[in-house]
């Protein structure tokens, strides 16, 4: 069975479906590096960094202790946590630069070639038609905006972290350009498999570069998780340095470089879902996803419990059973079983009395009169989560009923109460 990738406003195209891409945390190299790395490695190479620069400016500014404060430099004038925040920003800089460049080698070098009708080296047959876009998906416009917005707003603001910490919080939206560019990311990742070491081999070494195809696809996956862990050591040393109103500032970019990461994995796990005819663009956003173990059926005797992947969307809930055993190089795909729709379903917070973990989702669509999923979370904390999902999504179609049959009424109450 194949998949559908939308490029751009251009019809979608037929693809052969692509092995599972890894999940961000597993797939984040030390800079300069190409084996595999994981986020700890990430922030200890950053530690490094600062304390690499901190030995390096001992000869100019030696330490020295100062009252019962923080620790000043006597050279310098400023405390520790100062000096090595300034070093992250210095880092943050200068990383962006670098990745700005990395970016540019894809855009102008390999889709310049690609896209010169006086190449020597021919695109072959089976990418063209569009599957050559699915390779770069939104890279183009990611570099545009990288290299003419955000770096220049980083060099206008180098060395002041509440500007730093604005500069994430204005670009918020923007930022979930990487959202999209992950949902493509398996595809492109399969076709580039197909060729890199014939097609985009030749072009790496006409264009004279190091790193291969693969490795700078991959940049952008990489950036968004750097993003987070220099925005935490930034909120680190403010917080050391007392700046309540700089430490508010890069709290929020924090946590924005928390949702993009986490959005992102999510949507390449949805890339992994097979099976499912709707459009899966149209089911509004993600809103949980996780493993229950489920049973069809409103008792366990109906059906023998197994865990399942399941997506919850605003539009519908997809119950998957995963395909594959996860290794270091993939991940299980997602096998299609049943779909609820949300605005045609019902909760029991209670499935089980003997099991407090338990839940029953029913189907109420006449034309499924028996569909129903008794599921178990893992943990307490687990099923909390999805109840309050649940009950939240469900409040929501109920108010937007009662808006539609009554909005005068509906209005009143509002106004009337409106908590």
């Amino acid at each position: 069975m194949g998949n559908k990738a939308s490029v751009g406003d251009e019809e979608e195209i037929e693809v052969d479906l692509p092995p599972p891409m890894r999940p961000i945390p597993d797939i984040l190299p030390p800079t300069g590096a190409l084996e595999e790395g994981t986020t700890a490695q990430l922030a200890t190479e950053i530690e490094e960094i600062v304390q690499k620069r901190m030995m390096e400016s001992e000869e100019a500014c030696a330490d020295s202790s100062k009252g019962e404060g923080e620790k000043l430099d006597e050279g310098c004038g400023v405390s520790v946590s100062e000096r090595k925040r300034a070093y992250v920003l210095e880092e943050l800089l200068e990383t962006e630069r670098d990745y700005v460049r990395d970016l540019g080698e894809v855009v102008e070098g390999y889709l310049g070639l690609m896209r010169d009708p006086a190449t020597e080296i021919p695109m072959p047959e089976d990418l063209r038609g569009g599957r050559d876009k699915i390779i770069f998906g939104n890279l183009e416009a990611i570099y545009e905006w990288h290299r003419d917005v955000f770096l220049k707003g980083l060099e206008k603001s180098v060395g002041d972290a509440e500007e730093v910490g604005l500069l994430f919080k204005r670009h918020e939206r923007k930022l979930h350009m990487y959202v999209v560019y992950c949902q493509n990311k398996p595809m492109s990742e399969f076709i580039v498999s197909e060729h890199i070491d014939s097609y985009f081999e030749d072009l790496r070494q006409r264009l004279g570069h190091k790193l291969t195809l693969c490795d700078l696809l991959i940049k952008p996956v990489q950036r968004i998780m750097k993003y987070q862990l220099l925005l935490k050591d930034i909120q680190k040393y403010t917080e050391r340095i007392g700046r309540e109103g700089e430490v508010r500032s890069i709290a929020h970019a924090v946590s924005v470089m928390h949702i993009v990461p986490k959005e992102a994995n999510d949507m390449m796990n949805v890339g992994r879902l097979q099976g499912f005819d709707g459009k899966i663009t149209a089911q509004g956003k993600l809103l949980l996803f996780g493993p229950l173990v489920c049973s069809e059926g409103s008792v366990p005797l109906n059906s023998k419990p197994k865990e399942l992947q399941v997506f919850f969307f605003e539009q519908n809930i997809i119950f998957s059973e995963a395909v594959g055993k996860k290794t270091q190089f993939s991940n299980p795909v997602y096998i299609y079983k049943a779909h609820i729709q949300v605005n045609k379903m019902s909760l029991v917070e209670k499935g089980d009395e003997e099991d407090p973990l338990k839940f029953l989702l029913r189907s109420t669509d006449p034309r499924k009169p028996s569909l129903s999923f008794l599921c178990s979370a893992p943990s307490q904390d687990g099923k909390d989560e999805w109840i309050r999902n649940l009950q939240l999504i469900l409040q929501t179609q109920k108010d937007f009923l009662k808006a539609i049959q009554s909005p005068i009424k509906y209005q009143k109450n509002r106004l009337t109460h409106p908590n």
